[in-house]
């Protein structure tokens, strides 16, 4: 103070927090921070819990400060005088210049203060202002002033405060306020009981019980269906209240086992399914007492009442064995089904889905050929097709080996399928050739032969194949066939016989004679079996001639091989595969730019099929 340097005497003080003597030295050294120093001595003041006195400071702080040239100065000047006017017991005041500040963090500070005060609605409007929303419905809800509390609900999401306010507003008697109080508290078990007991809303508790599977709420809710008369909801929210027993007896006494079974499901205990089997049995309803026999894996007394019902029920006993894997089992259906037990043999197909269903998948093939066999001789073409591609498909996903002799059926009757394709796509030569490859093999179609000979003279006269063309016709004109040729027909066939045509004949002419995939040697492309290497290519399922190795493409649904130039062209008039019949778009199909894994794979297929002991090999990888 004596030194030339006196200001520093006051930095001395303000370094040792020593505020009043630096007040007394800045009166008349540094009048200019009396504005600072007041400041700090009232925020030392206030943490001393001695407001009225920081009060005054702030104040003096503020005395000579020129509004707007020190903003944080003014901003913690006022915040002050705000809480300080609060402890002082002047809220107005106090809450007046918090809310004119509009910043969050005095807002919080001065609703901190009022809420150790007691005063809740006044802090809980400040924690409003100050985005606090949770605290202010706290408050609000703690002075019972939920009017002030409910438009702040749906912004908070902490669920003890919805459920206060969810039980109060029940109290009071509102219960769709309660409801959706509840619903955000997730206090699943007061929506049932609102919905069900005060609000007349049953849908959505019973909703709300499946959808959650909460098993208090769905006790509630099966008491509510019984003492309403509902039967079959008291069933069902009873098994989900795992009260099992009572489920069962109310469906037993009542018959609604039906609910009971959809209760369960595929989740059901050996007993309960067993309990189900009983009930069915002692009523004779016995094809469902089988069903739930053999859910709980008793599946002799499965079969035993599957037999009794009868034919009907066939498919459900071969189901019941193929999953028993027990030979006493098997052989009592196999007798059922040649008749051993009631001298009525079965359909033969039953035999194949039993070989198929028991993984004997060359047995099913043996049995598959042999109904193909009978469907082909009965005239139904389609399915003998159908079942020998599901076959063929079979024994490829197992990698057995294929009987020749199932292929080249499938093969034949595929030849004849894709002739009313071809003929509509106006390819005469390709339908002539593939009704010729028919006809060769004539015995093999005796519900149609005359039809399917007259078709071949047809088109082999529209393609020019005038040597093939007469041939058949001398076959119509036999007399074991020749009343049977069609009046539209037999004058034109007549006169086809009467003029032999030149001994040269023109199918040669019309036929390509394209190399073989394996070994290149050239000959005509209706011909599957190579003369020079004898090994059998696969057709083409477009057009049934031999696949190239260079036009080379595969259905992406079944994966059978085709040529891709005319199974693209094939698909712009018809978008079904001729093999699958599953819809295919022409961009689908993908040229196989090298085929050698799929060649291969067709090579050694067709060799173990000639062994038939030989494993086949496993199938090539789909085309990209």
């Amino acid at each position: 103070l004596q030194s030339c340097s006196p200001k520093t005497a006051l930095d001395m003080h303000c370094d040792f927090l020593q505020w009043d003597q630096a007040l007394q030295l800045a009166q008349t050294l540094a009048p200019h921070r009396l504005g600072d120093i007041y400041l700090k001595s009232a925020m030392q003041l206030e943490g001393k819990n001695q407001n009225e006195q920081a009060l005054s400071h702030y104040e003096m702080a503020m005395r000579d400060h020129v509004p707007g040239t020190r903003g944080e100065h003014e901003a913690l000047c006022r915040a002050g005088i705000a809480r300080c006017s609060i402890r002082m017991g002047d809220l107005a005041r106090g809450m007046q210049i918090a809310l004119e500040l509009n910043d969050p963090a005095v807002c919080r500070e001065c609703a901190q203060v009022l809420a150790k005060m007691k005063q809740y609605v006044e802090a809980a409007q400040l924690y409003e202002a100050a985005g606090s929303y949770d605290q202010a419905a706290s408050l609000y809800i703690l002075d019972t002033n939920f009017e002030a509390a409910a438009p702040l609900m749906a912004k908070i999401s902490t669920p003890k405060l919805h459920l206060q306010f969810a039980k109060a507003k029940e109290s009071r008697g509102s219960y769709q306020d309660a409801l959706v109080a509840y619903e955000r508290a997730r206090d699943l078990d007061s929506v049932v009981r609102i919905c069900l007991d005060n609000l007349n809303q049953p849908q959505k508790a019973f909703q709300l019980v499946r959808e959650t599977k909460l098993a208090s709420g769905a006790e509630r809710v099966a008491e509510y269906c019984w003492k309403n008369g509902n039967v079959a909801g008291a069933v069902e929210f009873y098994l989900l209240a795992k009260n099992d027993e009572e489920a069962f007896l109310l469906a037993e006494r009542q018959d609604e086992m039906a609910t009971y079974e959809a209760g369960l499901g595929d989740n059901g205990t050996r007993d309960q399914y067993k309990r189900i089997a009983k009930y069915y049995e002692q009523r004779n309803i016995l094809a469902y007492a089988a069903r739930h026999y053999a859910n709980c894996e008793e599946y002799s007394t499965a079969l035993k009442l599957y037999l009794k019902v009868g034919e009907k029920e066939i498919d459900h006993a071969i189901e019941v064995v193929g999953r028993a894997r027990n030979d006493s089992l098997t052989h009592t259906l196999i007798d059922y089904l040649m008749g051993e037990t009631d001298n009525v043999p079965k359909d033969a197909n039953y035999v194949y889905r039993l070989h198929k269903a028991l993984g004997n998948y060359m047995q099913a093939a043996g049995t598959a050929h042999i109904i193909a066999k009978q469907e082909q001789e009965m005239g139904n073409y389609k399915q003998a097709h159908q079942l020998l591609f599901r076959t063929y498909q079979d024994l490829k996903s197992q990698q057995l080996a294929l009987p020749q002799e199932l292929w080249r059926r499938l093969m034949l009757l595929h030849s004849y399928v894709i002739v009313k394709r071809l003929v509509k796509a106006g390819d005469h030569p390709s339908a002539a050739i593939m009704l010729v490859r028919v006809a060769k093999n004539i015995q093999q179609f005796p519900a149609h032969v005359v039809p399917i000979l007259t078709s071949v003279v047809i088109e082999c006269q529209r393609a020019k194949m005038i040597g093939e063309s007469y041939q058949y016709a001398c076959t119509l004109m036999k007399p074991e066939y020749r009343k049977d040729v069609s009046e539209q027909y037999r004058k034109k066939i007549e006169n086809i016989v009467r003029k032999p045509p030149p001994d040269s004949d023109q199918r040669d002419v019309l036929e390509a004679n394209l190399p073989c995939m394996y070994c290149g040697f050239s000959f005509v492309e209706s011909q599957l079996d190579c003369l020079n290497c004898k090994n059998i290519s696969p057709f083409c399922i477009a057009s049934g001639m031999r696949m190239l190795k260079e036009d080379w493409s595969n259905c992406p649904a079944c994966n059978f091989p085709a040529r891709h130039s005319v199974f693209t062209a094939t698909l712009q008039q018809n978008d079904q595969c001729p093999m699958c019949d599953s819809v295919v778009k022409p961009q689908e199909v993908t040229l196989v730019p090298d085929p050698v894994n799929q060649i291969n794979y067709y090579k050694s297929l067709f060799q173990a099929a000639e062994s038939e002991s030989a494993p086949a090999p496993p199938p090539p990888p789909p085309p990209p």
